[in-house]
């Protein structure tokens, strides 16, 4: 019996060996391209139709390949700027179609990538205020690890591909253009009439083509935009303004966060608001008020409140960020100005602002208080960093009680933002509230919703909102003893999760004074008697409102 030699080989382990050197690039090519494939049809954070939807071909990660392709057909050598590059275009394309699905689930618009992309800071801080501080470091923490994966892995996968298409694998060359050139058709007609093959994942990329045209075109929407602006007050100098037929008396302008028509739509939320605002009706009845309801059409869903604030101050719809920008720099005239012109003092309360924001000089205001002038010394509850109890109470004592004219102020108030899991008990003895570090000794109202979900909701938003409107009642009950013209409402709908996919743009209006002629404008605009808003669609926009109020109260 001959035995090898000990340096020698078995012919069978020879083989083996062959046949593994040969499979490994087969094997890691496969698994590379289905890392790409997968990670760019992962519709997260929105639903995916079905597992098997991500094993369809996705144009976007045969884009990639045939790149690759085109680099092994001309030997290209290795060149770390390559992998670079790709990587990056394929982080970029993960982060867009996340992006892509996140902004319409919550705000009900699609994604702008020109605009959205400057909120990234606001959306952190959005989380760091309304997380548990630890919940926070977490995601954050998970967020970074998630980040740093996706990109190894698509480093690794890119440079996978590139070796095993580049070491003489003409097989996998030809395999690899031949199913980009399928998928050419789709990647690049995706947004006129073709259709894909059963085999193929309907890619976004013409998402993206859309956001580069805008961008592209940006200019040209400013223009349009900014002409639109100048019209808007050019029509407002020509309108009426000195206000004499409110007689001097006060005027209060209260935004409530979040405060939508679904109050009154949704069947989850009417039975248990629906109570409240009768009973807050007659309350307001037995001193003597009068109250007419109805609707306006918000520029905005789901967030960017100051949108809507902008809209009721100038009277130009801005209907995204951009617009608003165009606003604040512009000449137009705003609401704040003409009320002092007719003798008023001019205040913005916005006890959410915690950061410097001189674009508020635009809106012409003569005091502005923001989170560092309450002197709160109480704890935040979730996104509000004081209730809105304390808001009125404190603004009672530094404005209304010592006025020597007649006063103009804004609220916006916060109480009832999202995620509506804290929110403050209400106080009956407002002499209790001080400086507000009785709320130390109160407990938090508290629901089990875990942010950014809100499917679970609607309890605490209902809550928050007969929080809010419990808090104005109680304010107008104590503090208004004369003809004050007080308009309410709200400047958004809540989360689309809230709401569900079918829901309008508009958000309630409550008009309330013990005096009747301050109403009858309202009344000949399609409001109705009483705190439930029963006004026909379709409802005026918000940019209807400062021209309509203006030429009523104002002598031609």
């Amino acid at each position: 019996m001959n035995l090898p030699e000990p340096n020698q080989t078995l012919p069978h382990t020879r083989r083996f060996s062959r046949i593994m050197r040969t499979l490994k690039p087969v094997v890691g090519f496969a698994v590379a391209c289905c890392f790409l494939n997968i990670l760019l049809n992962l519709r997260y954070p929105a639903p995916q139709e079905s597992p098997g939807s991500l094993l369809l071909i996705s144009p976007e990660a045969l884009f990639i390949i045939a790149v690759l392709c085109i680099a092994a057909v001309l030997n290209w050598p290795y060149k770390r700027s390559l992998w670079m590059g790709l990587t990056l275009i394929v982080v970029f394309l993960r982060l867009f179609r996340s992006a892509d699905e996140l902004v319409p689930m919550y705000f009900f618009r699609p994604f702008n990538l020109y605009v959205d992309a400057q909120f990234l800071p606001v959306l952190i801080r959005l989380l760091y205020k309304t997380l548990p501080l630890k919940s926070f470091w977490l995601y954050s923490a998970a967020g970074i690890l998630l980040m740093a994966a996706i990109t190894t892995g698509t480093w690794w996968s890119v440079k996978t591909i590139h070796q095993a298409l580049t070491h003489g694998r003409k097989e996998l060359v030809m395999t690899a253009v031949i199913v980009a050139a399928l998928a050419t058709p789709l990647l690049l007609g995706s947004v006129g009439s073709a259709r894909p093959l059963p085999i193929f994942q309907a890619g976004f990329s013409h998402r993206i083509a859309q956001e580069i045209d805008f961008i592209l075109h940006v200019r040209g929407y400013r223009s349009q935009n900014m002409q639109a602006i100048r019209q808007a007050a050019a029509e407002l100098d020509q309108t009426p303004s000195s206000l004499d037929r409110l007689q001097g008396a006060d005027v209060y302008i209260i935004f409530i966060e979040s405060y939508g028509q679904t109050v009154f739509d949704d069947k989850r939320h009417l039975p248990l608001i629906l109570p409240e605002m009768t009973r807050l009706e007659q309350a307001l009845a037995d001193r003597g008020f009068v109250v007419r309801s109805g609707f306006f059409k918000s520029p905005a869903f789901g967030g960017s409140s100051w949108l809507a604030h902008g809209t009721i101050a100038s009277g130009v719809k801005l209907s995204d960020q951009l617009v608003y920008d165009l606003l604040i720099t512009s000449q137009a005239t705003t609401l704040a100005p003409i009320f002092k012109q007719a003798g008023y003092r001019t205040i913005s309360v916005m006890p959410a602002n915690e950061i410097p924001w001189p674009q508020g000089k635009f809106f012409g205001y003569q005091k502005h208080y923001y989170t560092r002038d309450f002197e709160y010394q109480g704890p935040r509850f979730g996104w509000s960093p004081m209730p809105d109890q304390y808001v009125f109470e404190y603004i009672y004592h530094q404005e209304i009680l010592p006025r020597r004219q007649p006063l103009f102020i804004e609220f916006i108030l916060i109480s009832s933002h999202a995620p509506f899991n804290r929110q403050p008990p209400y106080l009956r003895d407002w002499s209790q509230i001080g400086n507000g570090s009785i709320y130390h000794q109160k407990d938090t109202i508290t629901f089990p919703v875990i942010w950014p979900d809100l499917t679970n909701a609607a309890e605490a938003y209902a809550s928050a909102i007969i929080y809010e409107m419990t808090v104005v009642k109680s304010f107008i009950e104590q503090y208004v003893d004369d003809d004050t013209l007080i308009i309410i409402m709200g400047d958004h709908q809540p989360n689309v999760q809230i709401t569900g996919p079918d829901s309008s743009w508009s958000v309630p209006v409550h008009v309330i004074s013990r005096n009747m002629l301050f109403l009858e404008p309202f009344e000949n605009n399609g409001f109705t008697p009483g705190l439930i808003p029963r006004q026909m669609p379709p409802h005026p926009g918000m940019e209807t409102f400062l021209p309509h109020f203006l030429r009523s109260f104002s002598t031609h």
